[in-house]
């Protein structure tokens, strides 16, 4: 069951008697035991990799040190940047080392504040605090810039702009021959070392996207022109890989942050971003719209076997996506345009 209003009744008794907890702090356990079952039941169905039998889903479970659900009555925002939390012993202050972002948008008054999120990492305690505000009507579009999203280019416009991933790329190289080296020697101080590395890799690739997404958005917004942008969904089952580091290299891509980050920067900004269909976006002369295979000489290279049209692969793809989205209806969700 995970409706919380019937769960209310058949719980809330018995999860303050047991577990001592308040009245809230039971609440939030409730509504978060709820979400974590719904969850669950709307993953995609799992299957096992040697019979393709399907496997039965598990009921979500929660470590000791997993996060806590608070709600506007059970913290509170005080002044010094300090937090006051609603706890089993009573209220506890902590204080908040926030950044400027972080500052910034907390104290901004346009924004409402709602609930929170404690948890800890690494001996270290984190506040995520949510705020909520209207969304900008997005503006009209003159045009569209087209987006293509890639491996080897992070992103290429149909500006002529491209974001290379070389740098990605070196680092997961970089990060991956460290690891197995301190692996193999096994001591204290190489353990110690694999735990200063941990997340590094992760938290550069995402600063890599917040780059990259912030860019496009503002040459959108400067132009007056929307975001059109692939529908990428299943493409890790449809793209083969033929070695381990081409394995590696696949699985490392993050596409779908990228395209995270750039949806919620354009509805910040009030640019719209709309989603085309893929396919043939990258075997279509973006001159004389031929299309057939034969054209992609190369990873990086654009050849039409017709009218002999060069340039740069992912740029003749961008375009192509740039004229889908003029042509078609302007779908926002991708999951629309997959239902039709």
């Amino acid at each position: 069951m995970t409706n919380k209003n019937k769960l209310h009744h058949l719980v809330y008794l018995e999860s303050r008697v047991t577990y001592g907890l308040g009245s809230q702090l039971a609440c939030c356990a409730r509504d978060k035991a709820a979400e974590a079952v719904r969850a669950v039941r709307a993953a995609p169905e799992r299957r096992d990799k040697q019979t393709g039998e399907s496997l039965p889903r598990t009921c979500p479970t929660f470590r000791d040190d997993s996060s806590i659900r608070y709600d506007v009555r059970t913290y509170r925002l005080m002044r010094l940047d300090q937090v006051s939390l609603y706890t089993l012993a009573g209220r506890v202050v902590g204080q908040m080392e926030l950044g400027t972002f972080q500052r910034n948008t907390l104290y901004d008054r346009s924004w409402k504040i709602g609930g929170a999120e404690l948890f800890c990492r690494d001996g270290v305690w984190y506040l995520h605090i949510t705020q909520t505000k209207a969304d900008p009507a997005p503006d009209e579009p003159t045009g569209f810039l087209g987006v293509d999203l890639g491996i080897v280019n992070l992103a290429a416009d149909s500006d002529g702009e491209t974001y290379t991933g070389a740098d990605v790329e070196r680092r997961r190289r970089w990060y991956r021959a460290r690891r197995a080296a301190l692996q193999r020697v096994r001591t204290r101080s190489a353990r110690r070392r694999l735990k200063q590395l941990k997340g590094r890799q992760r938290r550069f690739q995402k600063d890599t996207d917040h780059r990259i997404s912030k860019r496009l958005v503002e040459t959108a917004k400067r132009t007056a022109r929307g975001i059109a942008l692939e529908d990428l969904a299943g493409i890790r089952e449809r793209v083969k890989v033929t070695s381990a580091d081409q394995r590696a290299r696949h699985s490392n891509w993050a596409f779908l942050h990228l395209r995270a980050c750039i949806a919620y920067k354009a509805q910040l900004a009030g640019v719209r971003v709309i989603f085309v269909d893929p396919r043939f976006t990258s075997q279509r002369c973006s001159v004389c719209g031929h299309t057939e295979r034969a054209n992609r000489t190369s990873q990086a290279q654009f050849c039409c076997v017709v009218c002999r049209h060069t340039a740069p692969a992912d740029y003749n793809a961008a375009i192509n996506i740039q004229r889908a989205a003029v042509k078609q209806p302007m779908v926002s969700d991708p999951t629309l345009l997959r239902s039709g």
